[in-house]
């Protein structure tokens, strides 16, 4: 796991790009992230949704994208999407492992574990399940958070469907 200070370096060398970058967002190790201006809230639609078939699927009857001007409040075991306001390239030689800061766990929320892949560009795309009360998430808020790795033996970069990514993106 690289250290705050290692996190610094990489990004005053340019290796790892984080925009809007503010210095304060740097932790012990690893990054705070910001909720972004996109929330997609996942609809309950007993139709099946097959993930090999989504280029046919019309997911707007399974999702449903909102822009976030200031506040959104996430109802009890809802289930969202929400983008990051920061756009990350990362290195080629550094995988990265989001997860919730502990005030919003201590709320009730939760994410699964999000793995951002060497050479992953883009604004990282977040489930959240909402726990046993409402919780209002703000735009700009410190909401997640990324620890960064070394990847060891010849790193393959992400040059997937979902790299250069804006706003809350959809399963491809």
């Amino acid at each position: 796991m690289l250290s705050g200070s290692e996190i610094r370096k990489l990004i005053e060398e340019g290796a790892l790009r984080i925009s809007p970058f503010s210095p304060d967002l740097v932790r012990e190790n690893g990054v705070d992230l910001r909720i972004g201006d996109e929330v997609a809230v996942l609809l309950n639609n007993p139709a099946p949704l097959d993930p090999e078939e989504l280029d046919g699927a019309d997911l707007g009857e399974y999702y449903k994208v909102l822009k976030l001007d200031s506040s959104f409040v996430l109802q009890p075991y809802m289930k969202i999407l929400v983008s990051t306001l920061e756009y990350i390239r990362m290195p080629d030689d550094v995988a990265g492992l989001v997860e919730l800061r502990s005030t919003f766990a201590r709320l009730g929320l939760s994410i699964p574990p999000t793995v951002i892949d060497s050479g992953f560009e883009g604004q990282i795309t977040l489930e959240v399940h909402g726990g046993a009360f409402p919780v209002v998430l703000k735009r700009g808020v410190r909401f997640a958070h990324i620890v960064f790795f070394r990847v060891e033996g010849e790193p393959v970069p992400y040059r997937g469907r979902y790299q250069g990514q804006r706003g809350v993106t959809l399963p491809r």
